[in-house]
């Protein structure tokens, strides 16, 4: 390049401005979405065959909104009498119908009994304002909250039946796999903008003289 050469830089598009809350993301978040809530159910499932806990489905909204209806809770097996205020476990109701039911303990007390010391437990539901009206006697093995999963209860639900269970299969399998066909064809269509932005463009030079010419 000689001195006084002007180069005249190439240019291109303006750069594209990344649209977040668009249609793409809305996909996004329902792939995985979709995986993620398939891929729990069946780690929940296989999980709690391998390992001694047990998998309850919350139907009601009492302990909302921490647990809110549709649930999972998974309780671990623990002696009665190693149950504490506080703890949430899973129990069926003593009264008809007897349905189970996953309450808060806010009350325990051990019986006067010295040969089955087995604990008398009041419990409630958190959204509820009053404790539940019986007080149950656990013996044997009481099953204590560990963790639970909202919503996903409705996943274990459509698992129960031959419909759902095809559904969890091919709902979540077709829409990976337009996923990843839609991400394909945009590194394609990237990859095809980007090569023809990147045509040589042509660049002028002029030469100045000394009293004005050139």
């Amino acid at each position: 390049m000689n001195p006084g050469d002007v180069m005249v830089a190439p240019y291109g598009p303006p750069p594209r401005v990344r649209r977040f809350f668009g249609w793409r993301s809305l996909m996004d978040v329902v792939v995985i979405t979709a995986c993620v809530a398939a891929l729990s159910a069946g780690a929940l499932a296989i999980g709690t065959r391998l390992f001694e806990y047990e998998t309850f489905i919350v139907r009601t909204g009492s302990m909302a909104p921490a647990m809110p209806a549709g649930s999972v809770a998974v309780a671990e097996p623990v002696a009665p009498i190693t149950l504490k205020e506080g703890d949430i476990i899973t129990y069926r109701r003593p009264v008809a119908p007897p349905v189970t039911i996953t309450h808060r303990i806010v009350n325990l007390r051990i019986n006067e009994d010295p040969k089955n010391p087995a604990p008398l437990i009041r419990t409630q539901g958190d959204a509820n304002g009053v404790p539940d009206p019986w007080q149950i006697e656990l013996y044997g093995v009481a099953w204590r909250v560990v963790f639970w999963v909202p919503w996903l209860g409705y996943v274990f639900d459509m698992a129960h039946e031959p419909a759902g269970q095809v559904g969890l299969v091919l709902v979540p399998g077709t829409l990976l796999t337009g996923y990843l066909v839609v991400g394909a064809w945009r590194i394609w269509r990237r990859a095809r903008r980007e090569q023809a932005s990147a045509v040589p463009q042509a660049s002028g030079a002029g030469t100045h003289w000394p009293g004005g010419r050139s």
